[in-house]
């Protein structure tokens, strides 16, 4: 298993554990914890993502990290599009949805400039392996507590 995998296990388990409050923030980058529902088993499959600011909800990025494939939660997300999430200490029922090129330009700076580790990512997608990352708005249906 890669370092990763262990990190994001960690990560998993203190964030649930502490409701929130520890692990909502990773080295200064704003995390979500999204609850997807597995495309294959119908189970719960919890991961700590990376996310942004919207208007509407919250931005992630289905980078993997700038690798050849996407991330799991990605294939869950688009065979269930209704998940819940957790944000820092708020549970909210979100509806997973793409956004479009202009739109991902119009918030990229201001992703970029919370983690410029993006940058890399997009770039390692698109020159190494020829994939586009999406971008996916987890738009607020209901907040939950």
């Amino acid at each position: 298993m890669a370092d990763w995998q262990w990190v994001t296990r960690i990560h998993r388990s203190i964030y649930q554990a502490t409701g929130g409050r520890i692990g909502s923030n990773l080295m200064g980058i704003p995390m979500v914890m999204m609850h997807t529902i597995g495309a294959k088993s119908g189970q719960i499959r919890s991961i700590p993502v990376a996310c942004y600011d919207h208007p509407e909800g919250l931005l992630i990025l289905a980078s993997n990290n700038g690798g050849p494939k996407m991330p799991a939660w990605y294939y869950n997300m688009r065979a269930h599009p209704e998940f819940d999430i957790q944000f820092r200490r708020e549970k909210r029922r979100v509806r997973a949805q793409q956004i479009t090129e202009a739109e991902r330009l119009q918030y990229w700076d201001a992703m970029a400039d919370v983690n410029p580790r993006i940058v890399q990512y997009w770039h390692a997608a698109q020159a190494e392996y020829g994939r586009t990352i999406p971008v996916i708005l987890l738009r607020t249906l209901e907040v939950l507590n």
